[in-house]
């Protein structure tokens, strides 16, 4: 059995909208993290374009029954794409527009763990022997970015004022989801369920699983300040909104991005804990 024990949501900048969602329901949990609009005004009428497809495949995760994980995807994009083109209407639009999100959820099936997840999110387990496990990726994302952000000329101005930096995130964007290609994601193309990663786990009960979107698991793959099952032991003793507090403060202290070079100061950041009995 999967419970509830607690989650942080956190904005990376208090004076905008939060692009990341995550829940859980019956056996099933999840977190979503919405990839940054690179344009100015939202094609969705929503304050952005990331937050609106992260919410709606949370509204579709939310009570989902008798689906398996890819057929859920699935479903949930072909439901994404519909109502896109509905607020689009006869708008044209650039491929690297078009949202896309970064998604991870587990379900408890069968005595084990089952597990998919498409981009960054990331999962760590702390199962009753104290062995730690590590899935979704990946681990390496944090570590490109830091190279592609640490050659930007112009970090000091707003990210959509960057005008090197966005070109080169739009043509990685547009180069995501593509047939016959490497890199995707959750996005309008119900493709994207059949090249989502699945996996399992087997975790010796009680154990605790802490789901993760990038800006939270940059904790461990980006400031090294815990390792995967420490992280994890630290969330179930300290809690989710300490832990929160100093991410943020690890930050603060590089808001330049000398030490830690990234595109924003701050990302979203969120987790989920869950206990598995």
């Amino acid at each position: 059995m999967l419970t509830f024990i607690e989650a942080i949501s956190l904005a990376g900048d208090r004076a905008k909208q939060n692009d990341d969602a995550c829940g859980a329901y019956g056996d099933r949990a999840w977190v979503i993290d919405g990839a940054t609009d690179l344009h100015d005004t939202p094609l969705t009428g929503w304050a952005s374009d990331a937050s609106w497809i992260a919410s709606t495949a949370n509204a579709q995760f939310n009570g989902s029954e008798g689906l398996n994980l890819p057929l859920l995807v699935h479903e949930t994009s072909v439901v994404a794409s519909q109502a896109f083109q509905n607020a689009v209407g006869m708008r044209t639009f650039e491929r690297w527009q078009s949202p896309i999100a970064s998604l991870l959820i587990i379900e408890d099936l069968d005595g084990e763990i089952a597990g998919l997840d498409l981009g960054d999110c990331r999962v760590f387990a702390l199962d009753a022997d104290g062995d730690a496990h590590v899935v979704g990726g990946p681990g390496d994302a944090g570590d490109n970015e830091s190279k592609l952000a640490a050659r930007q000329t112009d970090a000091h101005k707003p990210l959509l004022q960057r005008t090197q930096t966005i070109d080169t995130l739009r043509r990685i964007r547009a180069s995501i989801n593509r047939p016959g290609g490497e890199h995707w994601t959750f996005g309008l193309d119900p493709a994207c369920a059949d090249h989502a990663r699945t996996w399992s786990l087997e975790l010796k009960r009680p154990a605790h699983l802490l789901l993760m979107t990038d800006g939270f698991a940059a904790l461990t793959d980006r400031y090294s300040a815990y390792g995967p099952g420490d992280l994890v032991q630290a969330a179930l003793t300290r809690g989710l909104q300490e832990l929160g507090r100093e991410l943020r403060q690890i930050e603060a202290a590089d808001a330049g991005g000398a030490k830690h070079p990234r595109f924003k100061a701050s990302d979203d950041a969120t987790a989920l804990l869950m206990r598995l009995s």
